[in-house]
């Protein structure tokens, strides 16, 4: 997979060389693509190496930092930017590696197609990094103030510091989310992939202005909401690419009543809290110095991102229940990919898929399409 395109790479790179024509972006990115594992991993060892000989600040990449003796807890600043540097290139390489060395070779016995052993670990990768974020994000909200009681979002506010496993937690899904741009461009292109462009810029400004202006509260809240409908949207997927049927189903609708709880309904009390509850409990000022970044209009800031986020949820939920819809009333469910795809798989029919997942896969816009 990786070596593969390594050599391609490689081959261009000899020509180039021999044109001296500077590097474009496009082939910078191609670059990074061919060399998801050694790249990320020579970034990797190059700052341990300086952890271990102790070269001033390089803890700040591994470790999480601004530690109040006084109460333990941790603080915000801008040496957080090392921590995520560090850790988008820990995910870079361990879902390359992961990828290549251990779930690609899993699906070889039950998988013909090499395009659909890819999908398989792409979705298996997910699997894991989501179940792991949706633990441990499920444990800290639980252990909160704020479990099933949206006012304590903003009682209080501002939430300057935060215990040592929130920090991580936030800043790991904060590094995972920024390496996910990288994904975006290195997988063939979905056919919602604007819409999908348009759901990580809209996370990632909502991740972002939540950790630096204190909102962390309603951000775990939103992270837990969002996590469990991957894990088994990821897992149905799997299952389709392995041909369990009955399990790929019933996965599906698993993870269509999850969808439907968590992102539809528990979500939308989120954006009802954003919209109803900081007037009765938030003192509205702007005073960086003590934490507290929340203009009155702050608030629609905030409610406009949520809100532009549960718009593409809402559209990704339609989207699903026609096609369920279509898989209940014996529609056979079309394959909808491209000739020269077909080609390139060599293995898959050209007729439609039966089954529910298998429906989503080829009709809900959230299966990937060949770049023209």
């Amino acid at each position: 997979m990786v070596s593969r395109s390594s050599s391609r790479f490689n081959r261009k790179r000899s020509a180039r060389r021999a044109s001296d024509k500077p590097y474009t972006l496009k082939e910078f990115t191609d670059y990074l693509a061919a060399h998801q594992i050694d790249a990320p991993l020579k970034v990797i060892v190059a700052i341990l190496i300086g952890y271990l000989i102790g070269v001033p600040y390089f803890d700040r990449f591994i470790f999480i930092t601004y530690q109040n003796p006084q109460t333990g807890l941790y603080g915000k600043g801008v040496g957080d930017i090392f921590f995520l540097f560090f850790y988008i290139n820990v995910f870079t390489m361990l879902r390359a590696a992961s990828m290549e060395y251990v779930l690609t070779p899993i699906a070889v016995a039950h998988v013909k197609s090499k395009r659909k052993r890819t999908r398989f670990a792409e979705q298996m990768w997910t699997v894991i990094y989501y179940s792991a974020t949706f633990c441990v994000g499920t444990y800290l909200a639980y252990h909160s103030p704020y479990w099933f009681n949206t006012a304590e979002f903003w009682k209080g506010y501002p939430h300057v510091e935060l215990t040592k496993l929130f920090k991580y937690y936030y800043l790991v899904q904060f590094s995972y989310w920024l390496q996910q741009i990288f994904v975006l461009q290195i997988e063939a292109p979905r056919k919602d992939y604007r819409e999908l462009v348009l759901h990580h810029i809209n996370t990632l400004l909502l991740i972002s202005l939540s950790y630096s202006f204190n909102y962390t509260r309603i951000g775990n809240a939103v992270f837990v909401c969002m996590d469990l409908p991957d894990v088994l949207l990821a897992l149905a997927k799997s299952f389709n690419y392995l041909d369990f049927r009955f399990i790929c189903d019933s996965t599906f609708v698993a993870m269509l009543i999850s969808w439907c709880y968590t992102r539809v309904y528990l979500y939308g009390c989120i954006i009802w809290s954003t919209a109803t509850e900081p007037d009765l409990y938030v003192n509205f000022k702007l005073d960086p110095r003590n934490g507290s970044w929340f203009p009155y209009f702050a608030k629609y800031i905030i409610l406009a991102l949520e809100i532009g986020l549960f718009f593409l949820i809402l559209f990704w939920t339609v989207m699903m229940f026609k096609v369920l819809a279509k898989v209940l009333l014996g529609s056979a469910a079309a394959d909808e990919r491209s000739e020269d795809e077909a080609e390139d798989e060599g293995l898959e029919s050209e007729q439609g898929v039966v089954g529910t997942t298998s429906a989503i896969a080829h009709n809900s816009n959230m299966t990937p399409t060949k770049r023209k």
